[in-house]
């Protein structure tokens, strides 16, 4: 039953449940050290809802996914931690809901997501042999079979479980479907109730308006007290929630990079070798045995090498060798072996003859069978005993260019296979041979080529610079001495200066992030700010995966919860400045009415045309506040003094213009609600997530 072994490699569904090697040795931690962690919450991955969610469930679900979705097999643990949270999510939250509300699925619906699931269409042995159709009975059958000899054989029953394990899935996301399907057709959008909507939207109102700005007052007639900080606070509190712990931290970068006595090094050793390259009568063994990169068998195009090389093999004859060239990460030494033109373009035909396991095979043929009826038939063609179109109509494997006589038509290079590409390439117009690739074994008849394009071959022989023990010592050194400094309680600044590296801020970091700004891949580094055991001053050398050594200081903790006044005061100043201008400039206007230096003749009026859709005033800015008021206003109508978002304003309500083209169809309401419809699977598990009680431990485990 091999084919289930496909559904669960194909599928990006998670499958087979498989123990990992990390899992283990945690295990075996906890056991050695004598932890209650089996009577406690210390392996718990978070809660949702007050259910825990096991590091070992968790990362068995993890190493699931890895195993299973190719797209993401090279993701960080913590990346795929994310992903397998955000299903835990959906899981325990929809999953509840589903549950209350009585959602199931039945049998038949099930059936029906199963046949329809593309993994399972395109498996071969679910496809009638006469018409390649899918056939659902060939699946019930093969599932009969797997059924009845469940027990057979420990692999009867893997596979099995594999099959049960896909059935849960397509069951979980066909449940969670429904779910979101009945929400979304519960969603309505009246026309008539949206015509009003959109009329209100755009009746447009004549006013005229004066104002005193905040921009008007200098920031030095301003001084903030505390309780100007709380008010702005209060009026912004939602904008400081934390959802989960924050930490604030100060870092620095001290890249370990190679010094130039470690350049020089691997220059010399380069240098050395020149004598026994230019000598060399095998190339490509000699880069073999002396390169750190292996040998490529490739022609450039010489108008198309970097500048280095093509200053280097400039006007050089076949045999030239360079001397060693900086280049990336290291040197390299250049050996020309050979210069020609080739073609830009080739068109070619092609006869395949495949082999079970091949790319794309649908054969069954083994190996040594393909590759003594390729040289046969290759034979029989040169021999003339046999035409190519003969031999193309009964044996090509490929059937789409075997229905054009095996016409590949025209490709450049880096089109087809390597093998492939370079018997085209190299060999001339009218040639026939074999080529083997991943596909099969090719024979290859050139039709044509076009253009001329100068090409060269080299040979590479790369030395990576090599980071000495004495260079990292050194760097590391430095950052000791930055981090001592900094721990004394120095100013950070000062000590910034006097080692002329930069002192930079991350804020808000959460235990799950990836990454920082300034040091990219970060992990080590967050995992280092959010042990348990830091306090806020504390300073630390973290090795980041060998990259860099970061001097890192935790500058602030915040707990789920709000952030206090006093660590938003930054964020909060210029909110808190304007409206303290905004009082200033209120106080300034009634005591100018007061003291009679100030009348309404003094008052400069603007006309404006405003609406919900325009809530601009012309010079003044967005004023969403004066303009509902303009709006909820009767014509005729002149406001008091008026608090707004940037200044002081009256207003008085000349006339409103009603939109008289608003005449919306049935249509157009149809595509607007489908927009809204299609927010409301991302909206609803956002809202949802915002209300339930959840705890996210993963950046102590990954």
């Amino acid at each position: 039953m091999a084919i289930f072994e496909k559904i669960r490699r194909r599928s990006g569904l998670v499958i087979l449940v498989i123990g990992t090697a990390l899992a283990a040795f945690i295990l075996g931690e906890f056991l050695n050290s004598g932890s209650s962690m089996f009577d406690s919450d210390q392996d718990a991955v978070g809660f949702i809802n007050g259910n825990k969610i096991s590091y070992f469930d968790f990362n068995e679900d993890i190493e699931e996914l890895r195993l299973n979705n190719q797209q993401v097999s090279s993701f960080s643990a913590i990346q795929l931690s994310e992903i397998v949270w955000n299903q835990t999510l959906t899981n325990q939250i929809i999953g509840a809901i589903q549950n209350e509300l009585g959602f199931t699925i039945s049998t038949q619906e099930l059936w029906d997501q199963i046949i329809l699931n593309p993994s399972i269409q395109q498996m071969e042995g679910f496809r009638d042999p006469n018409t390649g159709l899918f056939d659902p009975e060939l699946l019930k059958s093969t599932l009969a079979n797997l059924r009845d000899n469940r027990e057979t054989t420990p692999e009867a029953s893997e596979q099995w479980m594999n099959w049960v394990n896909f059935e849960t899935n397509v069951r979980n996301e066909a449940l969670t479907n429904k779910f979101y399907t009945a929400v979304k057709n519960g969603l309505n959008i009246p026309v008539n109730m949206y015509n009003q909507e959109l009329s209100l939207m755009t009746t447009e109102y004549e006013i005229e308006w004066v104002a005193s700005l905040s921009s008007e007052v200098e920031d030095s007639l301003i001084t903030l007290t505390d309780s100007d900080y709380e008010a702005v606070y209060q009026d912004n509190k939602a904008d400081f929630k934390v959802n989960s712990e924050l930490r604030d931290m100060v870092f620095a970068d001290f890249p370990i990079e190679p010094s130039d006595l470690d350049r020089s090094v691997a220059n010399n050793e380069l240098q050395e070798l020149k004598n026994d390259f230019i000598e060399s009568e095998d190339d490509s063994s000699f880069v073999m045995a002396n390169s750190d990169l292996p040998y490529q068998d490739v022609y450039f195009d010489i108008n198309l090498l970097d500048q280095n090389l093509s200053s280097a093999v400039d006007g050089q004859d076949v045999g030239f060798v360079s001397n060693p060239l900086q280049t990336g990460s290291g040197f390299q030494m250049i050996k020309i072996m050979d210069r020609r033109d080739l073609p830009d373009s080739v068109q070619a035909r092609h006869i395949l003859i495949s082999f079970a396991g091949a790319e794309r095979s649908q054969v069954s043929r083994s190996f040594e069978e393909a590759k003594l009826i390729a040289d046969s038939v290759l034979d029989l063609i040169k021999s003339g005993k046999s035409s190519f179109e003969l031999v193309n109509n009964s044996l090509n494997d490929d059937t789409f260019s075997g229905a054009q006589g095996g016409d590949l038509g025209w490709f450049q290079t880096n089109q087809m296979a390597k093998e492939f590409e370079n018997f085209c390439f190299r060999n001339a117009k009218g040639d026939l041979g074999l080529v083997f690739t991943n596909f099969g074994f090719h024979i290859i008849n050139i039709i044509d080529q076009n253009g001329r394009v100068p090409s060269i071959k080299i040979a590479q022989v790369f030395r990576r610079v090599s980071i000495s023990k004495e260079t990292e010592q050194g760097i590391y050194k430095q950052a000791a001495e930055f981090a001592k400094a900094l721990q004394s309680g120095e100013s950070a600044e000062e000590v910034a200066q006097r080692y002329e590296v930069m002192l930079l801020p991350n804020r808000n970091t959460n235990s799950t992030d990836q990454s920082i700004a300034g040091l990219g891949d970060s992990r080590q580094v967050i995992r280092w700010l959010f042990n348990d055991e830091r306090t806020i001053g504390e300073v630390g050398i973290v090795n980041n995966g060998y990259k860099n050594y970061v001097v890192t200081e935790l500058t602030a903790i915040y707990k789920p919860g709000y952030k206090a006044v006093k660590d938003v005061k930054d964020e909060l100043k210029s909110l808190a400045i304007n409206n303290s201008k905004i009082k200033y400039l209120r106080k300034s206007f009634v005591l100018g009415y007061e003291s009679e230096l100030l009348n309404d003749a003094d008052l400069k009026w603007e006309k404006a045309t405003v609406s919900i859709a325009n809530s601009f005033l012309s010079g003044a800015g967005r004023e969403s506040g004066i303009i509902g008021r303009v709006i909820g206003s009767p014509l005729g109508y002149e406001s008091e003094l008026l608090d707004g978002e940037n200044g002081i304003f009256k207003f008085r309500v000349l006339n409103s213009l009603p939109n008289q083209n608003v005449n919306i169809s049935a249509a157009d309401v149809a595509a607007q609600l489908n927009q809204l419809r299609s927010r409301v699977q991302t909206q609803l598990f956002d809202a949802l997530v915002d209300v339930s009680q959840i705890e996210d431990n993963r950046g102590k485990f990954y």
